[in-house]
């Protein structure tokens, strides 16, 4: 039923790794003319491992990501609102109210002005 050998596996998997390399590859050289990153190449990037991670790929292991400092920014700042909220406290003249009720505006008709504005310039 099978008539695939494992040499045939076996080069299978190495075309595919190949493959997958190269989208590394072209992806790292898409980032740098997008953010005008220099001096990626594949060896720098860590391409050549077909194990590393495609994640981290030119990041040093004990840099935190921004994404991690974002998260913890926002949870601190919904915190902070929460204990605001419970305590009853203002914190440089603005209440936790306040702070809801511009969250929950809308600013819809807000930007179709600001939109049209722009559009009729």
């Amino acid at each position: 039923m099978n008539d695939t050998t494992m040499e045939q596996k076996l080069q299978l998997v190495q075309q595919v790794r190949s493959r997958y390399q190269e989208d590394q590859y072209d992806l790292s050289n898409r980032e740098r003319i997008l953010y005008g990153r220099t001096g990626m190449t594949p060896e720098k990037a860590g391409y050549a491992d077909s194990y590393s991670n495609p994640y981290r790929e030119g990041m040093p292991a004990d840099m935190p990501s921004s994404f991690r400092i974002r998260l913890f920014l926002a949870v601190f700042l919904v915190l902070t609102v929460i204990v605001m909220d419970k305590n009853d406290m203002t914190v440089a003249g603005i209440t936790s109210e306040k702070i809801y009720e511009v969250i929950s505006a809308d600013y819809e008709e807000v930007l179709e002005t600001w939109v049209e504005g722009l559009s009729a310039q």
